[in-house]
């Protein structure tokens, strides 16, 4: 018995002899952080991902800091203060795609559309590959300036990446109920129902009420129903 107590007393003088040793934080890298950025932005929880963006020191402030701090104001809306991240990110990045596109949405959102037609053609002259948002919103400049060519050649660009999106298959339908073709628009207007949410008090949904509206006011007035018209239901939606 003598022996056991003190190879017990000895296991616990020896054991109070070492300290265990703290883990340390674990450093994370600029590279993870950005792509924690990222996922808090496409989950739409911006003040996670505002409080990432503050910690990003200056050293790893490169191009894709510059789009996500860019594509954060933006998304929260505060117009002003986006025009400013915005203009400064294009003065360390001029030829940027993904900042000239989402520039081009902003000046949209305050109705400065040659402005934002202007960042538009820019991002699609240096976009490689090409940018399926891009061409969307490139068709929808085309529109608003009458030229039905040029927009559907856009949106065969678009078509040609993927399938549209919400915003493009209404943009599709704008472009066939100015060419006076209601078939098409029926078949496109039906998809959008069957496939896609429009949620009162989306972006999207004045523009939606407004080509639905003129949609049926063809289908049921004959004598609107062959003859094209210029107009667009562009200005219920951002671009």
């Amino acid at each position: 018995m003598r022996l056991l107590f003190f190879i017990v007393c000895g296991f616990f003088i020896t054991s109070c002899a070492y300290q265990a040793v703290q883990p340390q934080p674990l450093e994370v890298s600029a590279a993870k952080r950005l792509s924690f950025i990222q996922a808090r932005l496409l989950l739409g929880q911006w003040p996670l991902a505002k409080e990432q963006l503050d910690q990003i020191d200056e050293p790893n402030q490169g191009r894709e800091y510059w789009r996500l701090l860019s594509l954060y104001w933006l998304s929260v809306e505060h117009h002003e203060e986006a025009v400013l991240i915005h203009e400064a990110a294009l003065l360390n990045y001029p030829n940027d795609d993904f900042i000239l596109n989402n520039y081009g949405v902003l000046l949209g959102a305050k109705k400065r559309w040659v402005e934002a037609c202007a960042a538009f053609e820019k991002a699609g002259e240096n976009g490689f590959p090409q940018r399926q948002t891009v061409q969307i919103n490139l068709a929808r400049c085309a529109i608003r300036q009458n030229d039905v060519n040029l927009a559907s050649f856009y949106l065969k660009q678009a078509k040609e990446i993927a399938d549209l999106p919400l915003i493009g298959l209404m943009t599709e339908l704008n472009l066939v109920l100015i060419q006076g073709n209601n078939e098409k628009a029926r078949l496109i207007l039906n998809n959008i129902q069957a496939g896609k949410k429009i949620a009162r008090g989306s972006v999207h949904f004045d523009e939606y009420n407004c080509l639905s509206w003129h949609l049926i006011a063809r289908e049921t007035d004959p004598t609107l129903h062959s003859s094209a018209s210029k107009f667009i239901c562009l200005n219920g939606s951002r671009y």
